[in-house]
């Protein structure tokens, strides 16, 4: 556990910290802030909650990863995209570089080193990111190039998993990775209604649900656009922005919506 960690208890820097060392079982973020308030209420004192970083407003060009510094749009986002689902339909690739890049700028403005002194990992505790990227995969984050996820003005945590395998019905298939219990399934909900995961605190502000990359690529298949593909994960209010436009913009036009209706796709679970 890091030093900075206990300085500041602040939930989110300890449950990383627990992580990264692989000290496990991790206890959910939601247990460690109940242990905070006992402690708090044991000790007499109020809980201590850490004041919001300001926001991102323009990303790094460069990121320090454990391979060391990568350009974040030319080198790290294309190759999470081939480490975290190669084969993916290039709609679900745009979604999941949007994730991506929305999930690891959040979480330097969380972490004021990572990134900077204290190096990205790769892998399941962070984002998987591979020695190289296919051209798809470049294609995806240069059409998405500065393109975030952000509700009431933040950048969400955009949490992404592969979550289970989809059958050509839209049914589940069998979760080898055990990540389905994560995924939120969020169409047609918005405000207060979006469901949050358990990946992150359940009452962060900035849990708006978690993004399946095996879902990502049915959808996709089936008609549906990027945009469409995290607002089915996301909520329908999450605000799709461009760093540096002043409205954000558009990364692609209309959503497909017939999957729904033909296939009957199940939307109410998280």
């Amino acid at each position: 556990m890091t030093a900075k960690a206990l300085k500041w208890g602040e939930i989110g820097a300890v449950a990383e910290a627990l992580k990264w060392r692989k000290w496990l079982p991790l206890p959910p973020p939601d247990v460690l802030w109940e242990r905070k308030q006992q402690i708090a209420r044991r000790m007499r004192e109020p809980a201590w909650v850490p004041m919001a970083h300001a926001e991102i407003e323009e990303a790094p060009e460069r990121i320090l990863t454990v391979e060391g510094w990568l350009s974040l749009e030319d080198e790290y986002l294309p190759r999470v995209c081939a480490g975290e689902h190669l084969r993916a339909h290039p709609e679900a690739k745009a979604a999941i570089v949007i994730a991506a890049r929305t999930f690891v700028l959040r979480a330097m403005r969380d972490h004021p080193t990572l990134g900077r002194t204290t190096p990205i990992k790769n892998g399941d505790v962070f984002q998987a990111f591979s020695r190289g990227a296919s051209e798809e995969c470049v294609a995806a984050a240069a059409r998405t190039r500065g393109f975030v996820m952000r509700y009431g003005g933040r950048l969400i945590l955009a949490n992404h998993v592969a979550g289970a395998p989809w059958r050509e019905d839209g049914s589940r298939g069998p979760d080898a990775s055990d990540t389905e219990k994560y995924v939120t399934y969020n169409y047609g909900r918005s405000g207060a209604d979006v469901l949050p995961t358990r990946l992150a605190l359940m009452s962060h502000p900035g849990n708006r649900g978690c993004l399946s990359q095996n879902g990502a690529h049915w959808l996709g298949e089936h008609g549906f656009d990027c945009e469409g593909i995290l607002r089915f994960f996301y909520g329908e209010d999450v605000e799709i922005l461009q760093f540096g436009a002043r409205h954000g913009g558009s990364v692609t036009g209309l959503v497909g919506l017939a999957a729904l209706g033909v296939f009957g796709l199940g939307v109410g679970g998280r």
